[in-house]
């Protein structure tokens, strides 16, 4: 495959900043439709990149337009069904995180993508970001021996710029939304935890909306290893930093895309080695080089669609604890 199209299904925020230019800049990548259920915003979008055809309708479009690829960046809601359509209709797929509204759902996409041959992902642009990257060196490395716990924060002002209700049976849960890059990143270095303890609060119970503000999740992982995330999401400022323990050390990040882009710092008893790990602005960039590169070599991108129904199943975990008020097990039921 010398060039892969894409149909963009969705053209709201995440598709105008950053999905349909990332399509467009990557080598041997070209978006060739551009689909949503407000034609003016599908066409505006279209426009912007010279793109000819324009849906309104999810079938015509998959029918008609003749891509390789689409891209889901719609409404987490929709994700699973409009996933489904599209690899019934034999194309390859890149969906937005989060990936369903929870792990049942998500699962029944993962077994369908498994009786084909179509390339799937779930987007986790930040397994691309460099920080991400220099720290699996250095953990491939042992620069920091075995990896045994960390932690990570994420602080934000409250987000609502359409004043809508924030609701949860519409997978608009901050765990869901900020947390699976977290949580993500956390299965894919340690693998699997056997174990979570989670609470959580709402603050802005008068805003319209049901899902949590405040919450702190620990994962625990065979064999004793930890990793603890608070989520802050009515912080008057933003903070976004993360911490990997090893037996003969740490790694460290002050910043992280897309709310910074500082370097990498390991820490020893010698001292602290900075290493510079600077994410190009458009963090989906790599994401769908990454991606372009693997269909056109035949084989898995990095993103693949089995990492992010991991992650909903811990997410499912995460809230039967903030549920339950206990520690919840964690069971991966895919053979």
């Amino acid at each position: 495959m010398d060039e892969v199209t894409w149909l963009l299904v969705g053209a709201g925020d995440i598709a105008r900043r950053r999905v349909a230019p990332a399509l467009v800049a990557a080598a041997h990548s070209r978006l060739v439709a551009v689909c949503d259920l407000d034609r003016s915003r599908a066409f505006d979008l279209a426009s912007r990149h010279a793109v000819g055809a324009v849906y309104a309708d999810y079938g015509r479009a998959l029918a008609e337009c003749g891509a390789d690829a689409v891209y889901i960046a719609t409404p987490q809601a929709t994700h699973i069904e409009l996933s489904l359509q599209a690899l019934a209709a034999g194309k390859h797929l890149l969906c937005e995180k989060p990936l369903g509204l929870n792990a049942a759902e998500c699962l029944r996409l993962l077994h369908a993508a498994r009786r084909t041959d179509r390339v799937t992902s779930c987007s986790n642009y930040r397994r691309l970001s460099e920080q991400y990257k220099v720290t699996a060196a250095m953990l491939a490395r042992g620069d920091i021996g075995q990896l045994v716990g960390g932690w990570a924060v994420y602080s934000t002002p409250f987000y609502n710029p359409g004043n809508s209700p924030i609701r949860k049976a519409l997978g608009m849960s901050r765990i869901k939304e900020l947390g699976f890059y977290l949580i993500d990143i956390v299965q894919n270095l340690f693998g699997m935890p056997c174990g979570v303890t989670a609470r959580a609060s709402i603050i802005n119970r008068a805003m319209m909306h049901d899902v949590e503000d405040v919450a702190s999740v620990i994962l625990t992982f065979p064999g004793g290893a930890l990793f603890t995330i608070v989520f802050n999401c009515c912080s008057p400022g933003t903070r976004h930093e993360v911490e990997f323990f090893g037996s003969q050390g740490r790694i460290h990040w002050q910043e992280w895309p897309p709310h910074g882009n500082g370097p990498v710092l390991r820490i020893s008893r010698s001292g602290v080695q900075t290493v510079e790990a600077h994410t190009p602005e458009n963090c989906h960039l790599p994401m769908i080089e990454d991606y372009v590169e693997a269909l056109r070599q035949g084989r898995m991108p990095v993103c693949t669609l089995e990492s992010g129904v991991r992650t909903e199943v811990i997410t499912d975990a995460v809230f039967r604890s903030i549920a339950s008020g206990s520690a919840e097990s964690v069971a991966w039921p895919v053979a």
